[in-house]
């Protein structure tokens, strides 16, 4: 929900993509068994990677001493 409040608007269907996932995995752990197909889970893992570049690009021109914070 907070991702259109940090990296704006246009990832309003991310968040209620994610927000999607979220459900079935609650539904997958603790309702049903078989909720989650092998290609939501590589559709998925294949948004996060694309995902984790976006927020990547996004800390360094926005807030960089939050990349090297662990250093």
């Amino acid at each position: 929900q907070a991702l259109p409040k940090i990296l704006g608007p246009e990832k309003n269907d991310d968040a209620v993509y994610l927000d999607t996932c979220r459900a079935k995995r609650n539904t997958a752990e603790y309702d049903s068994v078989g909720v989650v197909s092998d290609h939501d889970s590589d559709e998925l893992i294949n948004f996060v990677k694309s995902f984790k570049e976006e927020v990547l690009t996004y800390l360094q021109n926005k807030h960089p001493a939050l990349l090297h914070a662990k250093e």
